[in-house]
């Protein structure tokens, strides 16, 4: 978490794609959520996390919801 503190500190609004294009609406003077950094490639997606497989290390539910009986 401290890291991710050290990183947003590091970053400033002159840095952001919207503000660099004028086309930043906020008033404020640190990163927002909506920041992007500017790049020659334009404006690109945040990263997405990694999608990571299920593990069976935790074994069956401990309760389960009974099946209903068809007749």
């Amino acid at each position: 978490m401290a890291e991710s503190r050290a990183r947003a500190a590091a970053l400033s609004c002159d840095q952001c794609f919207f503000r660099q294009r004028n086309l930043c609406a906020l008033g404020i003077d640190e990163p927002c959520p909506t920041f992007r950094p500017d790049s020659p490639a334009g404006l690109l997606p945040p990263m997405q996390p990694s999608l990571l497989e299920k593990s069976d290390r935790l074994g069956p539910p401990v309760a389960t919801v009974p099946q209903a009986q068809v007749a």
